[in-house]
């Protein structure tokens, strides 16, 4: 059928636009009014001005059954008896010659930019020019997709330098299997990060030995990607619902993408199908042999780049030219070999080094020698300039020599003499501060004098006792002489001013003994140590209701937070054991959630909750992680995506008030601006 759309796209969107057209049709015609709407609703989103699917919209919204789509198979016919009129009718005796079809570049200056951005990696730039280009970039699918790529990547950038960071580490402390799982963790987000590949190359480094020097072998220069071809499985089923569909679509347009070179769009589209189908057998497979292609490749460019590298140390110009570009026609970003061309092009190629140089270490790189035929001065004056002299400047005219040097020597000692005046001044004036500071300390500094401890009563409990029974404070003079031990050397002496003063102190004992009143401090304390202590008593309790539902690890939350408050002792201590052993097959998950890992983890939390969807603690896991997830893309301002989050948690939790509440919200804000409430809001929401 002919193209009744936008004329400026290109054949390939036109021709995927007309295909689907044409299912469309075929639904309509069989009465299945919502997969017809949703067809057109595709197309439209693709080309708004593709006629055929907007008749065909409003004809299904206005009926209930099959409905009429034989005239709209070739486009819209013109009214019966009304012949178009050919505006180019008079040409039609001229001979012109005139390609079949003309190329479409409407957009590919654009694809270009996007694609040269994004092999620069300059993610940031990128944005900013789909954000100009938001309304073309909308209608391309192939534009759509770099630019989604590039988000991605530059999201997962914090993730990757964490799990770096951690691999870095790890092989420092020799952990290489550690740092092996951090570094594929970090090639999963992103496997054309430098920070991978240069981690890839250190522990190749580190493990392979140390090779004798050896002739350079002769330059071999493997196929370009990819060598070989991936064969098909058909041991899985294709159905016709309309996943499985897409999910044959996804499987040949990675498969296109594959067959074209290009790895890691196809990755990107096999992906795709793990939104559909979580456990798809036949797009892991292929992903994981696109992965070992695309790590094969990478690594016969990084061994010609080298190999070009040793060429061009050892003064073979050509075939380090031949190397190099060898590596741009294989990997045409990789920025390295194109300086090399250039420098080799320009002729500012370096001299050849002799064997014996190369094999020095660098430190003895690093030590100046005194070369042959040159005296120590002009060797010194070489060192000082830190280039080579030209030509026939190496025998300098013997009265010159000593001129330079008596004028070094001048001002040699003019900077001396002026070092030790200015520094003496300096020294002069910090002596004088320091000085006046000194005796003027009490004034510049009046906290920085000790306090002068107050004359301490005397440590006798006897005379202390005796002076306040003379002060007429008998009662409290009693009770420090009943606070002496048997122990003590006073104990006897003590005794005895008991037995004497017991008399005199009785009527005023009750007066002097009465109990003051707690202080409004003390108040407060006792408060506050009721309130923790009921508080951990409602945790503890909390804590048993989820091991009777079956809930160990809210259990083990709850459990851990009253011990924050006061250790665990007995069966509390024993019910927090017993948790953690149920946990036990969820360490690995519980683990990474608490590093904020949400999203590493839900393929492994679906494959469970599939499994047993009587399991508590993986539903609640699924749910935490759907939340947090949410709760951080709200705070990115991007409320679409994390209403689409909050919606699964919610299918799992329909009764959690929080996740309900949260999951409104990001819906109400998903056609709104973001305003000061919405951003006041988001930005002291908690994590789970």
């Amino acid at each position: 059928m002919s193209y009744s759309g936008n004329p400026s796209l290109s054949s390939d969107v036109k021709q995927r636009i007309l295909s689907t057209f044409d299912q469309t049709l075929d639904l309509a015609r069989e009465g299945n009014r919502q997969e017809a709407l949703l067809g057109c609703d595709f197309v439209l989103r693709m080309d708004p001005q593709f006629q055929p699917a907007v008749l065909l919209q409003e004809r299904l919204r206005a009926a209930a059954g099959p409905v009429q789509v034989d005239d709209l198979k070739n486009g819209p016919q013109p009214a019966a008896g009304a012949a178009p009129e050919d505006p180019f009718a008079a040409l039609d005796p001229l001979d012109l010659d005139l390609p079949a079809a003309l190329p479409d570049d409407s957009t590919s200056y654009l694809r270009d930019e996007l694609q040269t951005l994004f092999d620069q990696r300059r993610f940031q730039d990128l944005l900013a020019t789909a954000e100009r280009e938001q309304s073309v970039i909308a209608l391309h699918p192939e534009l759509r997709r770099i630019v989604g790529a590039a988000q991605e990547r530059m999201e997962a950038e914090p993730y990757i330098l964490k799990f770096l960071t951690s691999a870095r580490q790890a092989l420092q402390s020799g952990q290489d299997e550690e740092a092996g799982k951090l570094i594929e963790k970090a090639r999963a987000l992103d496997p054309e990060h430098p920070g991978v590949l240069a981690l890839d190359k250190a522990r190749g480094a580190g493990a392979a030995p140390a090779a004798s020097v050896a002739p350079a072998p002769a330059l071999e220069i493997p196929a370009p990607f990819p060598s070989v071809t991936m064969p098909v499985s058909t041991d899985f089923t294709v159905g016709d619902s309309e996943s499985d569909r897409r999910i044959k679509e996804l499987l040949d347009e990675g498969q296109a993408a594959f067959d074209a070179g290009d790895p890691q769009g196809a990755i990107d589209a096999w992906s795709r199908i793990f939104l559909i189908d979580i456990d798809h057998q036949e797009a892991s497979r292929r992903i994981e042999m696109a992965r070992k292609l695309r790590a094969e490749s990478e690594r016969q460019v990084e061994e010609i780049f080298h190999d070009g590298l040793s060429r061009l140390e050892a003064g073979d110009t050509e075939a380090a030219r031949q190397a190099f570009q060898r590596v741009l026609e294989l990997q045409p970003a990789y920025f390295a070999a194109r300086e090399y061309l250039q420098q080799i092009d320009a002729g500012n190629v370096p001299a050849p080094r002799p064997a014996a140089v190369r094999e020095a270490p660098a430190a003895a790189e690093a030590v100046p020698a005194v070369a042959p035929g040159l005296d120590a001065s002009a060797q010194e004056l070489k060192e000082e300039i830190l280039v080579p002299p030209e030509p026939g400047e190496e025998r300098a005219p013997a009265a010159e020599r000593p001129a330079k040097r008596m004028a070094a020597a001048r001002d040699t000692g003019r900077a001396r003499r002026l070092f030790l005046l200015v520094g003496g001044v300096v020294l002069l004036l910090a002596l004088v501060g320091g000085w006046f500071a000194w005796q003027n300390r009490e004034r510049l500094f009046p906290n920085s004098q000790e306090e002068t401890p107050a004359p301490s009563l005397s440590q006798d409990p006897i005379a202390r006792a005796e002076r306040l029974h003379k002060a007429g404070k008998t009662a409290i003079a009693l009770n420090q002489l009943r606070r002496i031990g048997p122990s003590d050397k006073h104990y006897q002496q003590a005794q005895k001013l008991i037995a004497e003063w017991s008399g005199t102190a009785a009527p005023a004992a009750t007066a002097e003994t009465t109990p003051a009143a707690p202080s409004p401090a003390e108040v407060q304390a006792a408060a506050a140590n009721a309130e923790l202590a009921e508080r951990r008593q409602a945790l503890l309790a909390a804590a048993r209701q989820a091991v009777a539902e079956g809930s160990y690890l809210k259990a083990q939350r709850r459990l851990e937070q009253a011990g924050t408050l006061a250790k665990l002792e007995g069966d509390d201590a024993q019910l927090l054991e017993d948790a953690k052993r149920k946990l036990a097959p969820l360490a690995q998950q519980i683990e990474f959630f608490r590093q904020h890992e949400w999203e590493y983890i839900l393929r492994d939390l679906w494959l469970k909750h599939e499994a047993d969807r009587g399991n508590r603690d993986v539903t609640q896991l699924l749910v935490d992680c759907n939340y947090n997830l949410g709760v951080r893309d709200l705070q990115r301002n991007d409320a679409t995506k994390a209403a689409t989050w909050l919606a699964d948690a919610v299918k799992l939790a329909p009764d959690d008030p929080a996740l309900r509440r949260q999951y409104l919200f990001a819906q109400t804000y998903q056609e709104r601006p973001k305003d000061l409430l919405y951003q006041i809001y988001v930005k002291y929401l908690p994590y789970r």
